[in-house]
C-alpha cells in the first residue's frame, strides 16, 4: 500500500485564519487605499507556499485571480534572465485571463490597448515577453512553435550565426528603468481597476535582486484594491534590500511559521500511513518529531526514507516498524535523503535531473529534450519532438513526485527547492563548472538561430557558470554571447543582469584582443562601464573607463562616449568636477572654450549666433539633414550635458556652450537635443535684455522642433519654455496645463529630473496664479505621490513647503504665524549646497508671500531682507518681479511700525524693477506695479494718484485672474478709504475682498477680516464702529 500525503494543512489553523481574514479585509478596502500585504516567513520546508496556496479556492470562488511567481536560488547573485520571477507572474495572469470567457479577455485587452500605445508596449515586451499577447492580441508565433516541435533542425541552422558587433547602438540610462517601472505601474493599475480581486503570490522573495524589487515596488504602487500581495520569505539578513521595501508597505500583516508541535506531527504521520488512530504511531511520530524538529517537509521525506530502507513496511495489519532499529540509523538531512533516492533512479532520469538542476527551478522542456537528444542515445528519439522526449526522460521522477509537469505546459518545475538542491548535488562540486560549460556550448552549437533570442539567457547563464574553463578557441565567441545577453538585458532596463554579463565578457578578453578585436573589446568595456555606473559600482566603472581611455587613442567617438559616462557619473553625485571633465573632453575633441573674460566672449558669440539664426524659423531648421556622423553625435551629446551642468556650476560659461551647440547643429545637421538648445538660447536672449518677442519666438521654435522631431513636447523643453521665459509672455495660469503635460511626458519617458522640475514650477504657478486653494491642494498631493515614488528628496521638500502654505491659507490650524523651515547646507557636497540654496530662496519667498497676505508685516520685512540670491537664481523668469512686489509691500507696511527709512528706499527700488517687468509682462505684472505705486503715493500723500492706481490694480488683477491678489488690492484700497474716513467705499472694498478671499478658499483670511471688522455684514453698524 502506498503512502498518502494529505493536501490539507495540519497545525496551521491560526495562520489560515489570519490569512483568510486579511484577504476578506482587502476586499473592503477603498480603491485609493494602499494594497494589503501579507509576509509569510519561516525556514525551508515549513509550508509557506502551501499556506499561501490555501487561499486560492476562496479567490477563484470570488471570480478573482490568484497568480504566482517564484524566484530562483540558483540565479540569485549570478546569471539570470531579467525579471524572471516577475515575468512568471504576468505569464500566469495572461493565461488566467485567456482561460476565462472571450468577453473577459476582450475587456482586459481593450482597456490595456487604450492605456498603453505601441511604443510603450514594445518596452514592456522587451522586459516581459508574455505581455505581448494580451496587449497586442497577437497569438504566440506560429513559426517559433513549429520550429520547436520538429525533432531535427534544417542543416543551415545547425550553428550559431556569427555575431556582428558594430559599436554601441544606443545610450541606455536610468530613464529606461524609470519608464519601464512607470509602464508596469500603469499596466497593473489598468488590470486591477477592472474590479476582480487579484492575489499576487511571490514565492522565495529572498532570491529577488534590486532590479526585481524596483519593479515589484512599481507593481505595488500601481495596484488598486481589491489587491492582495503575499510574499513568502526565508530568514534574511537585516540589510537585505527587500526589508527596505517591506517597511514602506502600510497595510502589512506578518505570519511567522514555526515547526509543527508533537500532536500535529503525530496527526501528520498517521494520515501519511492511513492510520485512523494517531495514538498507534506515537513511538514513530516521537522519533520523527525529534529528528526533523517538526518540519513538515522533513517529516514526509523521513518517512519515505524509512520506507525505502525497509525500516517501514506494509503488512497484513497495516504499516509496521521496529522503533529500536530505526533509532540506530545514521541521521541525514533532507537534501542527502533526496539525493540518495535520486541515485537509485535509472541513469537517464538521473542525467535529466542534472540537466534540469543546472538550468533552474523551472525548465523549458524544449531545452531539456534538445540536450537529451544530443547527449544520450534514447530509443525512438528520432520520431519524438524535444518536448515529448524530455517528458519521457523525466517521467519516473514525475511519478516519484520529484518534479512536476503541468497539463498542456512546456515547462517542468521541481516539487520543492530542497528537491532542486538535491538534484544539483548529483553533480560533484568540482565537476559542476565543466558541466555548465558543456551544456552552454552544446546549446549554442545545436540550437536553431531562430530560437537563439528566446533562449540566449539560458545559454549565457550556463557559459557564465563555467567561464573559468573556457579555452582560447571559444573565448571570443563566448564573449560575444555575453555581449548580446548584456545588450538584451539593457533593453529590458535590467542593469544588474546586464552588468553581470558584460563583466563576464570583460573577463574573457586579453590585452592583445584590443588589436585584433578592437570593436568588440571597446563595446564590451564601454557597456561594462555604463552598467557599472547605472548600478552605482563606481569603482568598477572607473576601472573600465581607464582601460578604454588607454586603448581608444585615435578613436575620438569612443573617447567621447567614455567621457559621457564619466560626466554622468560625477553629475549624479553632485560633483562639481563633472563640468570640468566634460570641458576637457571637448577640448581633446577639438572644441575649446575660454577660461576667463566670459562676458566679452559671450557678447561676441551672441552677436555671431544672432546673425546666423536670423531668418531661421522652425520650418527652415527642420530642413537640416539629421546628424549621422557618430563622432559628431557623441560630441553633441557631451556638449548638451555640459550646457545643462553649466546652469548649476558655471552660468558664465552657459551662453558659450549653448551658442556652440546651436552652431554645430546648423553646420553639420540636426540632433535630437537641438530643441532644448534653442529654448536655452531664447532664455539667454531674455536675460541679456533683448526684446522679449525674440525670446518668445525661439521658445515657440523650440516647441515646434520638439514636436516635429520627437512627436510630443519633452519635459525639458517644456520646463525651459513654460517654466521660464513664457512665464513672462503668457498669462501665468495659461502655463499650468503645459507644465502638467510636461510632467506627465517626463514620467512617461523616464526623464524624472526634468519631470520633477516641471512639477515644481507647476506647483508654484498653481499657487501664485490665484487658482482655488482646494484645486492647488489636489494638484500638490498628486505631484507629491509621484515624487515619493521616485525618491526625489529635494522635490519632496519643496512640495511639502507649498502643501503647508496651502493648508495654512485654507485652515490655519491654529498656528499664530506661517513659517517655512530654512535648512542649513546639509553636508560638504557642493552640489547639494547649491540645490539647497535654490530651495531655501524659494522657501523664503513663499514665507514672504504668506506673511504679506496675512498682514504679518514684521515677519514679511525680516524675510525679505534675507532674500539674498533670489533675483540672480530666478533671473529671466517672472518670479523675481513678483518677489519685488511683495518685498515692496512688506517694506511699506513695516515703515509705519518701525519708521525705518531703509524700507522706503527698498520700496522705491522694488517699484522701479516692477515697472521694468511690466513692460515685459503687462498681463501678469501690471496690477503689482499699480498697487505698489498706490501705496507709495499714499505715503507721499498724493491721494488722487493713489486712488487711481488702486483702481487700476483691481482692474488689472481681475483681468489676470489672480484671485488672491485681486482680493489683496481690494483690501488695501478698503484700508486706504478707512484712513481717509470714506466709510461707504471702505465697506464695499473690504466686503469685496472677503468675497474674493472666500472664492480663493482662504477661510482663515476671511475670519481675520471678520475679527478686524466684526460688523462687516452690517453696513450702518460698520460705519459707526469704524468712526
Amino acid at each position: 500500500m502506498s503512502l498518502f500525503f494529505p493536501d490539507r494543512l495540519l497545525g496551521r489553523v491560526h495562520e489560515e485564519s489570519i490569512l483568510l481574514n486579511s484577504y476578506f479585509a482587502s476586499l473592503s478596502m477603498g480603491v485609493k487605499s494602499p494594497a494589503a500585504v501579507i509576509l509569510i516567513q519561516g525556514d525551508s520546508g515549513l509550508g509557506k507556499t502551501k499556506l499561501a496556496e490555501s487561499l486560492r479556492p476562496h479567490v477563484v470562488g470570488d471570480d478573482g485571480y490568484f497568480i504566482k511567481g517564484k524566484f530562483d536560488q540558483l540565479s540569485y547573485g549570478s546569471a539570470n534572465r531579467p525579471y524572471q520571477g516577475i515575468a512568471s507572474v504576468f505569464a500566469e495572469y495572461c493565461s488566467a485571463v485567456e482561460q476565462r470567457s472571450h468577453e473577459d479577455w476582450i475587456e482586459v485587452a481593450e482597456k490595456l490597448r487604450r492605456e498603453i500605445d505601441g511604443d510603450e508596449g514594445k518596452i514592456l515586451f522587451e522586459a516581459i515577453p508574455s505581455l505581448r499577447k494580451i496587449i497586442c492580441g497577437e497569438p504566440s508565433s506560429q513559426k517559433e512553435s513549429d520550429i520547436e516541435s520538429r525533432p531535427h533542425f534544417c542543416e543551415e541552422c545547425q550553428h550559431l550565426e556569427e555575431v556582428k558587433v558594430d559599436g554601441v547602438s544606443e545610450n541606455f540610462s536610468e530613464s529606461g528603468s524609470n519608464r519601464l517601472n512607470y509602464l508596469i505601474k500603469r499596466f497593473v493599475s489598468v488590470i486591477s481597476s477592472i474590479g476582480d480581486p487579484i492575489v499576487l503570490l511571490i514565492d522565495d522573495i529572498q532570491w529577488a535582486n534590486k532590479t526585481d524589487l524596483d519593479v515589484l515596488k512599481a507593481i505595488f504602487l500601481g495596484a488598486q484594491n481589491p489587491f492582495l500581495f503575499i510574499f513568502t520569505c526565508r530568514p534574511v539578513d537585516p540589510n537585505h534590500p527587500f526589508n527596505k521595501i517591506i517597511d514602506e508597505f502600510e497595510a502589512k500583516t506578518e505570519i511567522q511559521l514555526q515547526c509543527l508541535r508533537g500532536n500535529s506531527v503525530r496527526q501528520l504521520v498517521a494520515e501519511i500511513l492511513r492510520m485512523d488512530d494517531p495514538e498507534k504511531c506515537t513511538s514513530l511520530a516521537n522519533f520523527i518529531s525529534r529528528v526533523t524538529s517538526g518540519n513538515p517537509l522533513f517529516v514526509r521525506q523521513q518517512i519515505i526514507s524509512l520506507r525505502d530502507e525497509g525500516l517501514l513496511r506494509f503488512g497484513s495489519d497495516g504499516w509496521v516498524w521496529d522503533i529500536e532499529a530505526i533509532e540506530e540509523i545514521d541521521l541525514r538531512n533532507v537534501v542527502n535523503m533526496l539525493t540518495d533516492k535520486m541515485k537509485r533512479l535509472p541513469p537517464l532520469t538521473q542525467q535529466t535531473l542534472k540537466i534540469c538542476s543546472c538550468i533552474g527551478s523551472k525548465v523549458d522542456l524544449y531545452i531539456v529534450g534538445l540536450i537529451v537528444r544530443e547527449t544520450y542515445c534514447v530509443e525512438n528519439s528520432d520520431t519524438e519532438n524535444h518536448e515529448t522526449l524530455a517528458k519521457n526522460a523525466i517521467s519516473i521522477a514525475v511519478q516519484e513526485g520529484l518534479v512536476l509537469v503541468a497539463h498542456n505546459s512546456n515547462a517542468l518545475t521541481f516539487a520543492h527547492d530542497s528537491v532542486h538542491e538535491a538534484a544539483y548535488c548529483l553533480l560533484e562540486p568540482e565537476k559542476r563548472a565543466s558541466y555548465h560549460l558543456k551544456l552552454g556550448k552544446l546549446l549554442y552549437k545545436t540550437m536553431c538561430p531562430n530560437l537563439f533570442q528566446k533562449h540566449q539567457f539560458t545559454i549565457a547563464a550556463q557559459l557564465a557558470r563555467g567561464i573559468e574553463l573556457v579555452t582560447d578557441d571559444d573565448r571570443i565567441l563566448i564573449a560575444e554571447i555575453f555581449f548580446r545577453a548584456g545588450e538584451k538585458s539593457m533593453k529590458a532596463s535590467a542593469f544588474l543582469e546586464a552588468h553581470f554579463f558584460f563583466a563576464k565578457g570583460v573577463q574573457l578578453l586579453r590585452k592583445d584582443d584590443w588589436t585584433k578585436h578592437y570593436r568588440l573589446c571597446c563595446d564590451i568595456w564601454m557597456k561594462a562601464a555604463d552598467t557599472a555606473y547605472l548600478t552605482s559600482d563606481y569603482q568598477d566603472m572607473n576601472k573600465c573607463l581607464s582601460i578604454i581611455f588607454e586603448h581608444s587613442k585615435g578613436y575620438i567617438a569612443d573617447f567621447l562616449d567614455a567621457s559621457i559616462i564619466q560626466v554622468r557619473s560625477l553629475s549624479s553625485r553632485d560633483d562639481p568636477t563633472a563640468l570640468d571633465v566634460g570641458i576637457e573632453a571637448l577640448r581633446v575633441a577639438g572644441e575649446k572654450f575660454p577660461s576667463r573674460n566670459f562676458a566679452l566672449h559671450s557678447l561676441v558669440g551672441l552677436a555671431r549666433i544672432r546673425c546666423t539664426m536670423k531668418g531661421k524659423g522652425a520650418e527652415k531648421l527642420l530642413q537640416l539633414p539629421p546628424l549621422a556622423d557618430k563622432e559628431l553625435i557623441s560630441l553633441l551629446r557631451l556638449l548638451h550635458m555640459c550646457v545643462n551642468l553649466s546652469v548649476l556650476w558655471n552660468q558664465n560659461l552657459l551662453p558659450l556652450l549653448c551658442f556652440r551647440f546651436v552652431r554645430l547643429n546648423l553646420t553639420h545637421g540636426m540632433s535630437e537635443a537641438m530643441p532644448s538648445a534653442v529654448a536655452v538660447y531664447g532664455a539667454i536672449l531674455n536675460r541679456c535684455g533683448y526684446p522679449l518677442s525674440e525670446a518668445e519666438k525661439y521658445g515657440e521654435i523650440a516647441l515646434d522642433l520638439e514636436a516635429a522631431i520627437n512627436g510630443n513636447c519633452s519635459s525639458q523643453v517644456t520646463f525651459l519654455t513654460f517654466g521660464s521665459t513664457f512665464t513672462k509672455m503668457k498669462k501665468l495660469s495659461d502655463c499650468l496645463k503645459p507644465l502638467r503635460a510636461g510632467f506627465d511626458s517626463g514620467v512617461k519617458d523616464g526623464d524624472i529630473t526634468n519631470a520633477m522640475s516641471c512639477a515644481a514650477v507647476a506647483g508654484w504657478v498653481s499657487f501664485y496664479s490665484g487658482q482655488r486653494l482646494s484645486k492647488v491642494a489636489t494638484l500638490l498631493a498628486q505631484l507629491r505621490g509621484s515624487m515619493l515614488s521616485f525618491g526625489m528628496i529635494l522635490a519632496i521638500r519643496g512640495n511639502r513647503n507649498y502643501i503647508n502654505a496651502v493648508e495654512y491659507c485654507r485652515s490655519n490650524s491654529g498656528a499664530p504665524r506661517f513659517s517655512v523651515p530654512i535648512d542649513p547646507d546639509p553636508d560638504d557636497n557642493i552640489g547639494c549646497k547649491k540645490r539647497n540654496i535654490i530651495l531655501n530662496e524659494q522657501a523664503k519667498f513663499l514665507q514672504l508671500f504668506v506673511a504679506c497676505i496675512f498682514c504679518d508685516y514684521e515677519l514679511a520685512w525680516s524675510t525679505s531682507e534675507k532674500l539674498y540670491q533670489f533675483q540672480r537664481i530666478f533671473a529671466g523668469t517672472i518670479w523675481p518681479y513678483i518677489c519685488q512686489f511683495y518685498r515692496g509691500m512688506a517694506a511699506l507696511s513695516f515703515f509705519p511700525i518701525s519708521k525705518c527709512r531703509k524700507a522706503i528706499g527698498t520700496a522705491n527700488l522694488c517699484l522701479k524693477e516692477l515697472k521694468k517687468g511690466r513692460r515685459q509682462s503687462k498681463i501678469n505684472l501690471s496690477h503689482h506695479a499699480c498697487l505698489l505705486e498706490a501705496e507709495l503715493a499714499v505715503l507721499k500723500k498724493n491721494y488722487k494718484s493713489a486712488e487711481k492706481c488702486y483702481l487700476l490694480a483691481i482692474e488689472h488683477a481681475a483681468l489676470a485672474g489672480v484671485t488672491h491678489e485681486h482680493a489683496y488690492a481690494c483690501e488695501r484700497l478698503g484700508t486706504y478709504h478707512l484712513s481717509r474716513k470714506n466709510y461707504d467705499a471702505a465697506y464695499r472694498q473690504i466686503r469685496e475682498a472677503r468675497r474674493l478671499y472666500m472664492t480663493w478658499g482662504s477661510r482663515p483670511k476671511c475670519e481675520m477680516l471678520k475679527k478686524k471688522f466684526p460688523d462687516l455684514d452690517n453696513k450702518e453698524l460698520f460705519s459707526v464702529i469704524a468712526i
